[in-house]
């Protein structure tokens, strides 16, 4: 009998150890984002800084090459998150594809302009030029986007309308990818100018072929004050089913915006290396400056931000019906 009780509760010990390892296992968790970038900081920094390992997280992360690919993974099912633009959100619920915003990590419009020298030669255009004045010259040029269905396509027929022409009649959109095929259709002229998330534009001037066509990192187009920019997206069975996973997901990159907000552009800089190898030291600092005034630091979704994007999908000819903000956002996971 005592052999017997021996023998249980070394059992009962074996299995103890065990639950405590499972318990501690890191949870394995897929997201979706739409490109390498500047606008990608807080996930960055969430990984280098072993943040979403102190919430027992293990991300797998997919970069699509563009917006588009990465939210119809989330609402297939095929991954938890998506960490992307709040446009193709509101958009999905416009087909009848409802997902929710559960935090908001960049709350300005991220994604400059760069147009080939050669173009800006023949238009006459500079970089000081009034917007107003830039944009008219767009008429018979062809516009690089990332994706059809991406953020930089839907600006790109955004600042076209408000150039007062129609695309795909007066200015050509067409798909260009992300990062080096970006830079080569630039660069070769197979577009006259193109838009998408820093570093790749400025990695086009500072290679000698394009000029900066229109900067919103540095709040160029007054008309756009706030922006649905970078987000946490989650389908609403995730949120019912796992709150908790949401909340430390939300949690790790909230701290990972508080981190950079206290850091210097070198330090944020640092901490992107690993995951932006390729970008010269000099642009990773310069894009890691600009990044900054766009990171939020609460990671509070406004509703003026949610409202002024549905003002440019709207005046892109995009968005057919205006959403309510409590229908597509909630801000109850957020860091009390």
């Amino acid at each position: 009998m005592k052999r017997f009780m021996t023998i249980i509760c070394a059992a009962l010990w074996c299995l103890g150890v065990a639950l405590r390892a499972d318990a501690q296992a890191p949870r394995k968790v897929k997201m979706t984002i739409p490109v390498v970038a500047h606008s990608m900081t807080p996930v960055y920094i969430a990984q280098s800084k072993g943040l979403f390992a102190d919430e027992k997280l293990e991300l797998d992360i997919t970069s699509t090459g563009g917006g588009g690919p990465d939210i119809r993974a989330l609402i297939a099912g095929d991954v938890e998150f998506s960490f992307t633009t709040g446009d193709n959100v509101i958009l999905a619920h416009q087909e009848g594809k409802r997902l929710l915003m559960v935090m908001s990590a960049l709350n300005k419009v991220f994604i400059n302009w760069a147009m080939h020298k050669e173009t800006a030669k023949a238009k006459g255009v500079t970089e000081s030029m009034p917007l107003a004045q830039k944009i008219k010259t767009l008429k018979g040029m062809t516009v690089g986007v990332t994706n059809p269905g991406a953020l930089t396509a839907h600006l790109a027929a955004f600042v076209i309308r408000k150039a007062g022409y129609n695309p795909q009649q007066d200015v050509q959109m067409i798909p260009i990818g992300a990062g080096p095929t970006w830079l080569a259709a630039l660069e070769n002229r197979k577009v006259d100018v193109a838009l998408t998330a820093p570093p790749v534009p400025e990695t086009a001037i500072s290679r000698g072929f394009a000029i900066m066509f229109i900067n919103n990192a540095k709040g160029e187009d007054p008309s756009i004050p706030e922006f649905l920019m970078e987000n946490l997206i989650a389908r609403p069975e995730t949120i019912a089913k796992d709150p908790d996973l949401v909340r430390r997901m939300v949690r790790a990159l909230t701290r990972a915006n508080q981190w950079a907000l206290q850091s210097s552009p070198e330090q944020v800089a640092d901490a992107l290396k690993p995951f932006m190898a390729k970008t010269p030291s000099e642009l990773l600092v310069a894009g890691a400056a600009s990044v900054l005034p766009a990171l939020s630091k609460d990671g509070r979704t406004s509703e003026r931000s949610f409202q002024v994007t549905q003002d440019v999908l709207e005046q892109a000819g995009i968005l057919k019906k205006r959403v309510a903000y409590a229908e597509l956002v909630t801000n109850e996971f957020l860091m009390k």
